[in-house]
């Protein structure tokens, strides 16, 4: 019997998830380990491992369909093996996902025809018709008493068009490309192959790159990035920090836990800095949802982490509670399972606070968008060095600018001054951190 590939829980608050992109296609020779499918949610997307050898029998749930965790996604096995019946084999759909296959009260679809609806055809063939547009009365069938598969419908797509012989001719005469004439299924005419040759090509735009799909973590990014901008009424508050006991005391903390094979970086001081205030200022601490405020009894830091081209925020639980060393040694292990793709859902969800540093690449000033449903994210500059007043004496001292954005439907600006101020009194005396 087949083997089921499922829809994998990829956390423990994971109810749901998107086929996004199918790695193989039916007919596949797979061996364990071998990626089959790209698997998403609104927070992760992870590629999904085979865990068998074997060959891809049957791909139930297209790309673009979400599905409830545990459907059968697909069936492996040895070449001739049994499978399901399609009709049981289909995937529990989402809620509001809409159903592959219309009601038979909807009468043929689009694309369809009377010749098509009498034809004797699988379900998936029917469907495979339906979204091409194919006449299946143009289709030959292979299955039992010349039933159509859904492998004719493919075939016949694969044998490109079909032309009368004066069309073909027309084509040749003309110039025409019989791939562009006439409609997709049908077969093509001599009138056909004239109206293309008489149809104006579009101009080429010999300034802009051809368009392509955007890959499913930008557009995670792109629909969160969305939400939270409409939803929150957002004030960024900006103050410049002086740096200089911060970076006598990195430098300390660098010998001393180099030795232990970990590495301290202002992120981490940070992440403990933040996680310390947050426990002071509590209203900073939470999330709004729902109409409904919640603040949070641990302080869950996340730090955004490039990943190719878009970010990631997995988060340290309960960061108050941890020293340096330990937040140290967490955060680079999130870093690591973030960019080889092993993040799990719970190391990205539950934040309360997020911090976003675009210090590396020389930015001194920047409004970062919060990650919702949290309250504030600080974004975090370049240190530079800065002529400032001390003792009625101009010297040089290291800058840093701290952009605390805030939601100012439940922090207005008194709450956020005071958080970034006491952020910035532990960084000039870091020997806060131990009262």
């Amino acid at each position: 019997m087949a083997e089921k590939i499922l829809m994998p829980k990829m956390g423990m608050t994971m109810t749901e998830g998107t086929v996004e992109e199918w790695k193989v296609k039916e007919g596949d020779t797979v061996k364990t380990g071998d990626i089959l499918f790209t698997a998403s949610t609104d927070k992760i997307t992870n590629d999904v491992e085979s865990q068998h050898d074997g060959t891809i029998l049957k791909i139930i749930v297209p790309e673009g369909t979400t599905v409830d965790v545990y459907s059968v996604v697909a069936y492996i096995g040895a070449v001739g093996e049994c499978i399901p019946d399609e009709e049981n084999a289909s995937p529990t759909l989402a809620e509001n996902e809409p159903s592959a296959e219309p009601s038979a009260a909807s009468g043929p679809s689009a694309g369809s025809s009377p010749a098509s609806d009498q034809v004797k055809a699988s379900p998936a063939a029917k469907k495979l018709a339906r979204e091409k547009g194919i006449d299946l009365s143009l289709v030959t069938g292979t299955g039992p008493n010349g039933k159509i598969k859904i492998e004719d419908v493919e075939q016949y797509l694969e044998a490109g068009p079909k032309a009368s012989p004066a069309a073909v001719k027309a084509a040749a005469d003309l110039g025409v490309d019989l791939n562009g004439a006439g409609s997709p299924g049908k077969r093509i005419m001599k009138a056909d192959v004239e109206a293309a040759a008489h149809s104006a090509p579009p101009e080429e735009d010999d300034n802009n790159l051809p368009p392509k799909k955007v890959d499913p973590l930008r557009r995670s990014i792109a629909k969160n990035m969305t939400e939270s901008w409409h939803i929150s009424p957002r004030v960024t508050y900006t103050r410049p920090v002086d740096m200089t006991e911060a970076k006598e005391m990195r430098r300390r903390l660098k010998d001393a836990m180099g030795n232990q094979g970990l590495k301290i970086t202002y992120n981490h001081i940070l992440m403990k800095v933040c996680a310390r205030v947050l426990m002071e200022i509590p209203d900073v601490n939470g999330s709004f949802s729902d109409n409904m405020l919640t603040h949070h009894r641990h302080a869950n830091v996340g730090l955004a982490v490039a990943k190719g081209d878009g970010l990631i925020v997995p988060n340290v639980k309960r960061c108050e509670e941890k020293s340096l060393t330990e937040i140290s040694r967490e955060m680079d292990a999130l870093i690591r399972k973030t960019r080889n793709g092993d993040v799990a859902l719970e190391d990205i969800t539950g934040g309360t606070f997020t911090i976003s540093s675009l210090g590396p690449y020389g930015i001194t000033s920047f409004s970062p968008i919060i990650n919702q449903p949290e309250l504030a994210i600080l974004g975090v500059c370049d240190i530079v060095d800065t002529p400032v007043v001390r003792n009625g004496e101009i010297v040089i001292r290291p800058i840093m600018n701290l952009s605390l954005t805030a939601d100012h439907r439940v922090i207005d600006g008194v709450k956020a001054s005071r958080f970034l101020q006491r952020v910035a009194e532990i960084l000039e005396n870091p020997y806060l951190l131990m009262s």
